[in-house]
Formats: C-alpha cells, structure tokens, sequence
C-alpha cells in the first residue's frame, strides 16, 4: 500500500471505531442470543465497553475477527473464538494475561495494531481479561459441539474449556552470563539448522517450506533482512518468540536448545536485520 493510501485506510478505522460501539449499544439483544455471556463479556462490563471501542472495528463485534474495517488491512485480525494467540511467554502455546496485556499496550509493527497509550493499566487488563473470555467461549462451543453427545456435561466442558485458556510452562528470561559472546558462525549454524527452511538461507523469507496457518492459510514468511517483527525485535520478544515458538503456525517451540544456543539465534537475527549490536543493552 502506497503512503497516500494510509491516511484513508487510518480514516476508515477511525470512523469504524466510533460507529461500532453506537450499532452495538442499539443491538445488544442480538448479541445475548449470539455469545454465551458471562460476566466479563456482558455488554456493560467494562471490558465489553472498552472492546467496542477500540477493538471491535477490526476484530468484529463478537471477536470472530470480521470487523468492517478489516477489508482495508493488510492482515487478518485475530479471530479471538477460533484462533490462539501468536505472542507468548510459555512452552506450551497459552497466552498469559501479561502476554495480552503486552500485546494491547504496545500494538504490533507491522500487524497494523497501533499502540494505545491512552488506555491505564487497568483498562488494558479489561481488555486482556476480555479476548481471553472470548478465546474460552471458543473454547466451549467447539467442545459442546464435539463431545456433548458423548456424554460430557456443560459443567465438565466449561471445566476443559478453562484449563485449555489456563497458562502452563511460562518461561523466564533470563539475561546472558557475562560469559556471553555472540558469535556470527554460532548464530548462523543454529539459524540454518532451526529457521532457514521457512525463512530461507539468508533469512529473506524464501525458505523451500511454504508454511501454513492452524486453518490452513498461506503465512507470509518473515523477511528477517527487512520487515519489521510483529512479536517485537528487541531482545526480551525475539527470545520468547523463538524459545515458545508461534502458536497457531509451523514455528515450534525450541525446548531444547540452551538458553546460550537461544541467545546467538537472538543475536543472529538483529544480525541478519543489520543490528549486530549484542545482548548486553
């Protein structure tokens, strides 16, 4: 998209934003008869309130990700019922509350997702515990569809639903020892041996795999010499991104490698983005 064009596109979500919350007030009936409710989704709650605001003009009015805004965007919103959560801090695959705290406060570059430092802490943690309610309902719809009539009953499926939303394994990152010298061979062995079938060789986003999404979308590679990393490309989020991995795409979790091994991929990267500047700042 050319640069003239964004000050449109930025217009239409404006205007997205200020006429979802009014067409959801007038609709709120329709919206009980589509979403389970809880408390933390319930229109009045300060989460649902907040959502509508500043969330629902791309992610839909109900989170499914079909929010009229989103024909101008280059990328798909999160459907919040059926997808999980890209940006995490734990092995196995479940975004914390912080994680989604994190991704609300600062946005996602590239991913179209401003910031939104207008909003307190408190207010972002409304919202964080608001997606995550959502991803829970998706959660229950797709279990009650798939073993209620094998017996289980609401209250063992909304148990299951919970613990499928409840974060396991969440890492701690730990700064490199003073011992810690990046090294450019290092970096590049475990980068060909760990990334470079799907980021390509010379990390350009040209691997021989063509990777797909959980729904079986095409993923746009990144292209680690030049697009900016939606995850963050500072050392704390390239860490995470490459220990727990992506959920929801091919990118695994790297449970194995130690946590130096981790560090000179971390190193590698920001070398191979022209920011061979350490971990040490």
């Amino acid at each position: 998209m050319t640069p003239n064009h964004r000050p449109f596109r930025a217009a239409v979500v404006v205007a997205a934003a200020v006429l979802i919350p009014l067409a959801a007030c007038r609709n709120e009936s329709k919206l009980a008869s589509i979403i389970p409710l809880s408390p933390t989704v319930a229109p009045g709650a300060i989460g649902y309130e907040l959502y509508q605001a500043h969330c629902a003009a791309c992610h839909g009015r109900d989170g499914r990700g079909d929010g009229i805004a989103r024909t101008f965007l280059g990328v798909t919103p999160r459907d919040f019922w059926n997808e999980p959560f890209r940006y995490v801090s734990t092995l196995d695959g479940t975004a914390t509350e912080e994680d989604l705290a994190q991704t609300i406060g600062l946005g996602r570059t590239n991913g179209e997702m401003p910031a939104a430092p207008w909003l307190s802490d408190e207010e972002i943690a409304s919202l964080a515990a608001y997606v995550r309610e959502l991803n829970r309902l998706g959660w229950v719809g797709r279990l009650t569809s798939e073993f209620q009539s094998d017996g289980l009953t609401s209250a063992e499926i909304e148990q299951i639903a919970t613990e499928r939303v409840t974060p396991e394994e969440i890492i701690t990152v730990t700064a490199p020892g003073w011992h810690f010298r990046p090294d450019v061979a290092t970096g590049r062995e475990l980068y060909m041996q760990s990334c470079a079938s799907c980021h390509g060789p010379d990390g350009r986003g040209d691997g021989l795999d063509k990777p797909l999404d959980e729904r079986g979308r095409p993923i746009t590679v990144r292209d680690l010499t030049r697009s900016p990393i939606r995850g963050g490309s500072g050392h704390i989020e390239l860490y995470k991104r490459i220990r727990c991995g992506v959920p929801g795409t091919p990118m695994p979790a790297q449970e194995a490698l130690t946590d130096e091994q981790v560090w000179q991929l971390v190193f590698f990267t920001q070398y191979l983005a022209g920011k061979p500047k350490g971990v040490h700042r």
